[in-house]
């Protein structure tokens, strides 16, 4: 685990069967009271709880048996539970004071010594009860001549020796009743107070408007004092812990004191009255096996705030930059010296000197909901390989791991230099609907692919009817020349040409045996390929297994293998059926072909008449053979014909039925549009109304001048640059350019089908939207003449890119929004963080952010850090103490130089938390304004 902040839940005020108003039996022996507290610590186990303060009245009796229970706890097998697993216990006391008339809360290190006790005890002049008695002395209030006043306590408390900064007072601050120092005419004595937290016995729901704002720091007469709120059981026995639910989850690295007056002091990220939202996708662990510059190190970092320090140059920038470079974040161009920007050829350029040439690699661990994944990539090799849950590590392509793991990073600069990237700010509205924008891209891709297929059936359909068409016209002129024919035959008897006559009808039996053959051959095709598709989900028998074990794929077994086995009669009922339809399909087969068989021997007696009557028949003999020429070429047709209507029975595509596809694929389109422009008003909110992102007439107008163009240019339909820019000009100025794109494109489809009818006219279709864009009648003729089914099926399918336009608001009087581009680095930094930290999502990694921001919004920034840590891991390196600091950082990394004065090598010389001396120190020694931003936290931000 890292070596920061993390939250604990937490319930600090718990009383023993030593207490007066105890529900439960007695505990007077040392094996009962040990038998107690080893089921107690068991019940804060059940109850969820990771630290619990004892505190009885005026007592610290109970607090041994407990603590020692804690730490011989062990697990339903006996193993015992490690170390920092333990549930902490608190050392405390419930205090009643005489003046103010007040209770509170005393409480110490959970690591403090039982030494001190009596000491402490002593120095409050309270005498507690034997530790053989059963319940504490009655409870009475701490004179005044021994303790004056909530200061007079501190002051006596610091004073004894082994105390001072090793306790915390929390005063009972309940909007009414007994002993809260929330009572009338008490203002004073909380206004002049040193506590930065108090407690409620009970769950804290709030109170009314007056009391909300005290606590909140908003009242002149309590000294604009702000006070964390602490909610307690006051555990007295009964009922279970599990069932009162009543808790407090406070942030901290170490259980002490001090670690609590810190999380008061930053109650908005340290203090959470219900389960605090902590996120669940992020960096866990970096490890580097070797760097020319950090030499081998290792870091784990926290799920939330992570900050790291140094002096300039100590390996802040190179933590970061290895962490994009292994997560391969915008690294697709490493090894190539074409890359895209200064941020890329400066990173490529650390990897080659830092990691290369001493043959370092880098691992990423990194915590996705429970899963871990692990990439490990070697800039030697150029492998990328990752490793999810209990896999093996298989070799993954970069964009694979973007894909997966997604972060958002920022080098230093890059924030204020966005601007001039569009690009990069659609990042910003596309990110957040990543998922969603790559399900409409899949859908549109497929879209894509029927839209071109159907117009390839429409094309063979359309072609398939016009052959038909002939055909029919070929076959209608055969047949009235041998009406003709047959009528001019001479000195042949009425039965002979009755028996000629009749060789027709023949012909038409014999084709139609051909078409039924064929149907037939269709079919079996078809049942036969529908079965093996049953036979192949038949056979796709393994359902997905978690971690490689069958066993626990389901929660609810007999219930799933119920589902699967009505899966599998279904599957084989299906397969039975449809081989019986085979069964039955080929017996059929067998009957056709012996009723071909039948008429075989009754043609073959008609052939027999046919040639004896044509013998007959020779002074007609070229009459005849020409007869017979024409009815062979009307058979092979009529086949002909049969065969193209079989295939369009079962390919045929309409007009309509392919404009019912293309509108889907508009449709689809529509929804991403939809999508995005929604995205669009969010980052606007999310920027705190500083952006304004316009998604009208948007049109990403240079891409789509550049398709057609390519386009036109493939077919040489040779049109001019002006008139295509003039085109794209018209649908990107629409309200509604999806639809604009649609209706152009029917023109286009007109044109090109223009010449592919019998009935073409020499008049162009009209086509409007391409008039008014200046396209001439040579321009449309061209297109007409020269854009294949191809090169329309490459229009219809471009999709329509889109860049939203970028505003300012100033929020002056007047209200003025100014390009994106003409604000101030400052502002467009300043702007885009707050946008970056009211996202959810993946990690945010950004190096000194600082040099961005406008410092005059650094209030905001912080306030939106308290905030942001709660739904995404976030990693800065900073020089500016306000950030790390007031933003509360759950980690803090200290980077120095392994020798000062060469400052040629770096190394991790601290981690932890704000609330160690030693990073406390480190933050005043190395980063600007460190002093003043302790003091800040405690002055300014109502701590």
């Amino acid at each position: 685990m890292d070596k920061g902040n993390h939250f604990y839940k937490c319930d600090l005020q718990i009383h023993s069967p030593r207490d007066r108003n105890w529900s439960g039996g007695n505990c007077v022996t040392d094996d009962d009271r040990n038998e107690y507290a080893k089921n107690f610590i068991k019940a804060c186990r059940e109850a969820g709880l990771n630290a619990i303060a004892i505190t009885d009245h005026h007592d610290m009796v109970f607090y041994d048996y407990i603590k020692r229970a804690a730490e011989n706890e062990v697990h339903e097998n006996g193993v015992p539970v490690a170390p920092q697993n333990r549930i902490i216990v608190f050392p405390g006391i419930e205090l009643t004071l005489h003046h103010p008339p007040i209770q509170g809360l005393l409480l110490f290190d959970a690591n403090f010594p039982q030494t001190l006790f009596p000491t402490v005890l002593g120095a409050l002049s309270i005498a507690q009860a034997n530790k053989e008695d059963s319940k504490t002395i009655e409870t009475n209030g701490i004179p005044s001549d021994v303790i004056n006043g909530i200061n007079a306590l501190h002051t006596k408390l610091d004073s004894t020796d082994g105390v001072k900064g090793r306790y915390v007072f929390l005063p009972h601050v309940k909007e009414s009743g007994h002993k809260t120092l929330m009572r009338s005419g008490f203002h004073e004595a909380y206004a002049k107070m040193p506590c930065v937290g108090g407690y409620v016995d009970g769950r804290f729901e709030g109170g009314g408007t007056g009391y909300m704002k005290i606590l909140n720091g908003e009242v002149e007469a309590y000294n604009f004092k702000s006070l964390a709120v602490v909610q307690t059981t006051d555990y007295r026995g009964t009922p279970q812990l599990k069932d009162i639910n009543i808790a407090t989850w406070i942030k901290w690295k170490e259980p002490t004191a001090e670690a609590l007056r810190q999380a008061f002091l930053a109650k908005e990220s340290r203090i959470s009255l219900v389960e605090p939202d902590v996120p669940q996708i992020f960096i866990e662990k970096i490890d580097v096996t070797n760097s020319a510059f950090l030499s081998k190190f290792d870091l784990d970092f926290n799920p939330q705030l992570n900050s790291i320090i140094g002096g300039r140059g100590s390996g802040k920038s190179t933590i970061l930059e290895y962490l994009r470079w292994a997560l391969c974040d915008q690294t697709d161009t490493f090894g190539n010296d074409d890359v895209k920007t200064e941020i890329e050829r400066r990173r490529n350029n650390l990897i080659e000197k830092t990691l290369k040439e001493v043959d370092g690699e880098v691992r990423v661990f990194f915590m996705v909901n429970g899963t871990r994944h692990v990439i490990k990539r070697n800039p030697k090799s150029e492998d990328v390989l990752l490793k999810v849950g209990a896999g093996d590590f298989q070799s993954v392509r970069p964009q694979q791991i973007q894909d997966l793991l997604p972060i958002q990073a920022y080098s230093q600069k890059q924030l204020s230099s966005i601007s001039v990237r569009p690009d990069e700010l659609k990042r910003f509205i596309e990110r957040p609907i990543a998922k969603d924008v790559e399900a409409i891209d899949d859908k549109l891709k497929q879209a894509s692919t029927e839209v071109k297929l159907s117009y390839e059936k429409l094309s063979r359909s359309r072609a398939v009817r016009r052959d038909l068409k002939q055909n029919e016209l070929e076959i209608d002129s055969f047949q009235k020349q041998i009406k003709e024919l047959r009528d001019s035959l001479k000195g042949i008897s009425d039965e002979d040409k009755e028996v000629i006559n009749r060789a027709k009808f023949y012909t038409n039996e014999k084709n139609r045996f051909d078409e039924i053959k064929l149907e037939n051959s269709d079919i079996t095709d078809h049942l036969n390929s529908f079965k093996q598709i049953l036979e192949g989900y038949k056979n796709n028998v393994s359902p997905p297994s978690v971690g490689g074990n069958k066993e626990e794929v389901y929660e609810n077994k007999n219930l799933m293998n119920s589902v699967d086995e009505i899966r599998k009669n279904n599957l084989d009922n299906l397969i039975t059926q449809i081989g019986k339809i085979i069964s039955e399909q080929n017996a059929h087969e067998v009957s056709i072909k012996n009723q071909f068989d039948n008429w075989l021997v009754i043609r073959n007696k008609f052939e027999q008449d046919y040639i004896k009557a044509k013998e007959k028949s020779s002074s007609s003999a070229s009459t005849l053979a020409a007869i017979k020429e024409l009815e062979e070429k009307i058979e092979k047709l009529d086949l002909t014909i049969r065969q193209k209507r079989a295939v369009l029975s079962g390919q045929d595509m309409t007009t309509t039925q392919f404009d019912q596809i293309y509108q889907k694929f508009i449709d689809i389109q529509l929804e991403k549009t939809g999508k995005l422009k929604a995205s669009t008003e969010l980052f606007t909110k999310l920027s705190d109304e500083l952006i304004k992102a316009d998604f009208t007439r948007t049109v990403d107008e240079e891409k789509l001048v550049n398709d057609i163009t390519s386009i036109f240019s493939a077919y040489s339909l040779n049109i001019r640059g002006a008139t295509i820019s003039s085109l794209v000009d018209v649908i990107s100025s629409d309200s509604n350019p999806i639809k604009k794109w649609h209706e152009l494109i029917i023109e286009i489809r007109t044109l090109t089908e223009f010449n592919l009818t019998p009935e073409v006219q020499d008049q162009l279709p009209n086509t409007p939207i391409l008039s008014g864009a200046g396209f001439s009648v040579a321009n449309k003729r061209k297109i007409s003449e020269s854009l294949t089914g191809e090169g329309f099926l490459r229009i219809a399918t471009l999709i329509l890119d889109f860049l939203p336009k970028f505003f300012y608001r100033t929020h002056n009087q007047m209200g003025d929004e100014i390009p994106f581009e003409d604000a101030s680095a400052g502002q467009q930094a300043t702007a885009l963080l707050n946008v970056l930290l009211n996202q959810d999502g993946y990690p945010l990694i950004i190096d000194q952010p600082e040099d961005d921001i406008d410092n005059r919004a650094i209030e905001k920034i912080i306030k939106n850090l308290w905030n942001s840590k709660k739904k995404r891991q976030i990693i800065i390196s900073s020089h500016n103490a306000n950030l790390v600091v007031n933003g509360d950082s759950e980690l803090v990394v200290c980077c120095d130089y392994n020798e000062t004065s060469e400052q040629t090598k770096g190394h991790i010389k601290y981690e932890g938390s704000i609330d160690s001396k030693d990073i406390r120190e480190e933050i005043v020694s190395v980063m600007e304004g460190g002093e003043r931003a302790f003091k800040l936290r405690k002055a300014k931000f109502g701590f």
